[in-house]
């Protein structure tokens, strides 16, 4: 709940900054409203996504899900690892059973499988059995062990002491983990206790914990999405990390490591990989790639793709088309993105993203330096697509005076309100009267006219900067700032009509992937963490609660113990503070007195302006 208040802070700080251009030149803020409206989308799709971690909908009802639902395998992962930390205690009731049955009854299993074959108990082969009975008893805890491991099909080399659970996440999540992994076993029995720490993946986990990896070591780590473009690195990290702390071997075993994260490729080192669902659009990173392994050359539109994202000429069916499939096959069954071998392109490693993403901005630069000759040394103006704008700006000008003078009705080179609207609604136009008047108000500065600089101006304005103008307020009817969703059937849709629109078909690839990059990093740190958090909450509540089921099973309700409870007494967690109160009191005093003294010579020095300005105006 914090990090949701402090995402929803987020985006009104931002969005009250960029509704005024001084606030945006004094902070010097990076981010668009792209960025927010990207980010608000995101945060939007989260509802449904954590629904699906928890397996509840909003109002607490349970959701019916299948067998392969990402809550089901997060609940199965916390029953795997709630074995692993009971079965000590499992061990150590069937080793009391044992010697209290045997002992009792006087038949220990190696002395009564002897007196079954009438072996003499005068012989001197009934030590050796006694002597396989004492050896029974000593090692009875770890063979208990071993039977229990082998019948629940986990591994058997694992070392059998209590367990330590190493949570790999950005620190946000892995520390707010490791405290509600260890609340919940605060008051759980030490034959049934865990040790809990924490680490940055990215950061300093191999450099604290690989060195303390042993056989039967838990090791639960958070993926980022490394399909987006500015993620791929940071998750080829993580990767890395994963990968150097599962190769640590003890007698053929190594540490248990879970991964959860949003890309679909499981790790080869990893014993289980849990993947969340993806609910959000796509980004433009993650559509460029998924159209290029199908072989397609992603810096040529094809008419396919100009029909979804360009026409102008029709209505909104093609894009409309695109999202009805896009939902009716799922994000994640997205036909774009399959490959030449059938499988889908997101089933790739970060080092297979990386790869893909490096070759597209290759392909990008030689694309633009295809064209040898520049007007300049910089390389950014090339002769050719210069005079082809050239021309085509010459053969609109001349169109868009024709239009000017027809609209100019009592000849006198500047256009009003009414001879605007009448004169394109006559034409046609695909404007409402209500949009052409907001248009026009755009640009006439409160004159009540445009001249043709401004006309032509506004005539050659591309589809998304007209949208641009009529975007609604960022103020609702009652006056707050609300931050609007994105509406594109893919993130970028826009944008790449725009790339298009103003630099052709040669750069707009790299250009328009890479100002996705904060938005990218921003769903990174307040929305797909936020989903791996609750997934690990979901399993550690799952192992919690099986740990203490368990006691209060076999115990009759004798041995149970509440999960949400401490051995700590205390009523409010604060830090002891190292000032006392008596000189707060003062403090607060002194602050007290020093304003009295400020208001009072404020006032002083007003009254005695006011007396030297009353001196100078009153007539000698």
């Amino acid at each position: 709940a914090t990090h949701q208040l402090l995402t929803n802070i987020f985006e009104f700080i931002s969005i009250v900054i960029l509704s005024n251009d001084k606030y945006r030149e004094i902070t010097g803020a990076l981010i668009t409203e792209r960025d927010l409206q990207i980010l608000e989308r995101c945060n939007r799709d989260t509802i449904p996504a954590l629904e699906s971690i928890v397996g509840s909908d909003i109002l607490g009802l349970r959701l019916s899900l299948d067998d392969e639902s990402v809550e089901r395998e997060l609940r199965a992962a916390g029953d795997i690892w709630s074995e692993h930390i009971l079965e000590n205690a499992k061990a150590y009731i069937m080793t009391f059973l044992y010697i209290f049955i045997t002992v009792i009854g006087g038949y220990p299993i190696a002395s009564s499988i002897a007196k079954g074959a009438n072996l003499p108990a005068d012989s001197g082969v009934f030590y050796i059995v006694r002597l396989f009975d004492a050896l029974i008893y000593f090692y009875l805890p770890q063979i208990n062990i071993l039977f229990i491991r082998f019948f629940q099909g986990r591994p058997l080399r694992h070392r059998m002491v209590g367990r330590t659970v190493v949570i790999g996440d950005v620190p946000w999540v892995a520390q707010c983990a490791e405290a509600f992994l260890s609340k919940i076993f605060a008051c759980s029995y030490s034959i049934a206790g865990l040790n809990v720490h924490s680490a940055n993946p990215s950061d300093h986990l191999v450099h604290r914990m690989t060195h303390r990896v042993v056989r039967g070591a838990l090791l639960i780590c958070g993926r980022p999405d490394g399909r987006l473009s500015a993620l791929t690195a940071m998750e080829s990290a993580v990767s890395l990390s994963i990968n150097q702390a599962s190769s640590i071997q003890s007698i053929g075993s190594s540490c248990e490591t879970v991964t959860i994260g949003h890309n679909p490729f499981k790790l080869p080192l990893s014993t289980r990989g849990i993947f969340l669902k993806k609910f959000r659009p796509l980004f433009l990173c993650e559509y460029l790639v998924g159209e290029c392994e199908d072989g397609m050359d992603v810096l040529n539109m094809s008419s396919v793709r100009r029909s979804i994202v360009l026409d102008d000429s029709s209505s909104p069916a093609n894009s409309q088309a695109f999202i009805a499939r896009y939902q009716m096959q799922g994000a994640e069954e997205n036909p774009i993105g399959k490959n030449r071998r059938g499988g889908l392109a997101k089933e790739q490693s970060s080092a297979a993203l990386l790869g893909m993403y490096k070759t597209l901005e290759n392909e990008t630069v030689k694309k633009v330096e295809h064209d040898q000759h520049f007007l300049d040394a910089s390389g950014r103006f090339p002769l050719r697509r210069v005079l082809e704008t050239a021309i085509q700006e010459k053969k609109w000008s001349d169109n868009a005076r024709r239009l000017f003078e027809a609209l100019d009705t009592d000849r006198d080179a500047r256009i009003g309100l009414d001879d605007f609207v009448d004169g394109l609604s006559k034409l046609n136009s695909a404007r409402t009267k209500e949009e052409l008047t907001s248009i026009f108000h755009q640009f006439d500065k409160n004159s009540g006219s445009i001249s043709f600089d401004q006309f032509y101006r506004l005539m050659t304005m591309n589809r998304l900067e007209v949208e641009a103008i009529l975007q609604p307020s960022i103020r609702d009817s009652q006056g707050l700032i609300q931050v609007r969703p994105s509406n594109e059937c893919f993130f970028g849709e826009g944008l790449v009509e725009r790339s298009q629109d103003n630099q052709g078909e040669q750069s707009w690839a790299l250009g328009a992937t890479k100002s996705q990059n904060f938005a990218q990093e921003l769903y990174e740190s307040r929305i797909a963490s936020l989903q791996r958090f609750v997934s690990m909450t979901v399993m550690f509540h799952q192992m919690g609660s099986r740990v203490e089921r368990f006691f209060s099973k076999i115990s009759l309700g004798l041995l149970g113990y509440r999960i949400d409870r401490t051995h700590s007494i205390m009523r409010i967690a604060t830090t002891a503070s190292p000032i006392s109160g008596a000189d707060v009191r003062d403090r607060q005093r002194a602050i007290h007195y020093m304003r009295k003294i400020h208001h009072s010579v404020q006032v002083i020095e007003n009254a005695w302006l006011q007396f030297k300005a009353s001196e100078k105006s009153a007539p000698n």
